[in-house]
């Protein structure tokens, strides 16, 4: 399947996902290299966990489904069905959730051949109907599982700010297999770190010669003061996660951290390929900025519209109110 149906399945299935709050598959997609690991996660709320069984599906070629393993109601010990096409490397496993948090049910497939390749799904008994949740759709290649190389950007020494007072900060990921990669941004007010509006971030993914995904923060002036961070999430990485610190007072271009930069980049300890990090200078350096700006004014006209498109529907509802009352 072509990268735009992996990623059109992603946002498919994540949809689902928010309607269906019974069972949830954290990752939607995942991208294995042959002969490694994987595992396939669903998440349960607590008191479903101890009501219901659970059950790991595999998605057949022609619609059928394949139960794999299940767990009996409360059990955090699996049972394999004894018609799972895979005698070896096959095992489930329950988390100790945490107050408040959900269960998380983990199916490890051990060294992946290509037919491995398919939709799993959890699923559990509502009354007398099988509720399936959004299903985990997993990829198996040959090519190498490669990290990104991770370039930030800060605001530009020349001009600090926009017309309409913003400034922009950038995270760029370039040189990776797969080019599937997550931003979450966060802002540190005080001493707690919290998460950025969607509508502050805009992404631009561009193919040519090679795949590179940026994420822009666009902040006031005003808060562009506070500290922020963005965490990287990719296939390339076991911990998953990379995290650089944005920092306006380090925006002069280095060659990259060192051992006693403390504020450049923090990540846990990955034994596979780590995810490099290259710290480059501003903003105005990036020969597609323009496209941002670009995306950004696309974004205030968005906002103007449908803002004259609601005042134009309540200026006629309320006329409409007026010629009836006048009738009368």
């Amino acid at each position: 399947m072509a990268l735009s149906g992996i990623i059109t399945f992603g946002l498919f299935v994540a949809l689902i996902d928010c309607l269906n709050g019974q069972i949830t598959h954290p990752d939607p997609v995942l991208i294995r290299a042959r002969t490694k690991a994987a595992l396939i996660k669903c998440q349960v709320d607590s008191a479903t966990f101890k009501s219901s069984a659970l059950h790991w599906y595999r998605a057949l070629p022609k619609g059928a489904l394949q139960r794999l393993i299940y767990f009996e109601a409360g059990s955090k010990t699996f049972k394999k069905d004894p018609d799972a096409p895979r005698k070896t490397g096959l095992s489930g496993s329950v988390n100790d959730a945490e107050k408040d948090k959900p269960v998380t049910l983990t199916l490890t497939i051990t060294r992946l051949e290509p037919s491995d390749a398919g939709s799993y799904y959890c699923a559990l008994w509502s009354g007398d109907k099988k509720v399936f949740g959004s299903g985990t759709r997993l990829y198996v290649t040959d090519k190498a599982i490669k990290a990104p190389t991770l370039s930030r950007y800060l605001p530009s020494e020349k001009d600090k700010s926009d017309k309409h007072g913003k400034k922009t900060l950038l995270i760029q990921a370039s040189d990776m297999f797969p080019d599937l990669v997550k931003f979450v941004w966060k802002r540190k007010d005080g001493e707690k770190w919290t998460d950025v509006s969607e509508g502050e971030v805009l992404e631009q993914r561009n193919g040519s010669p090679a795949v590179t995904v940026t994420s822009m923060l666009i902040v006031d002036k005003d808060k562009a003061k506070n500290d922020y961070q963005c965490t990287v999430t990719h296939e390339g990485n076991t911990a998953g996660t990379k995290t650089l610190e944005m920092k306006e007072e380090n925006s002069k271009p280095t060659k990259g951290p060192t051992d006693g930069d403390q504020n450049s980049v923090t990540c846990p300890p990955s034994t596979e390929e780590p995810i490099t990090n290259q710290i480059s200078g501003d903003s105005e350096q990036i020969p597609s900025m323009f496209l941002f700006v670009y995306a950004y004014a696309v974004l205030l006209m968005k906002n103007g519209l449908f803002f004259s498109v609601v005042s134009i529907f309540l200026l006629k509802r309320k006329v409409g109110r007026k010629d009836k009352s006048s009738k009368t």
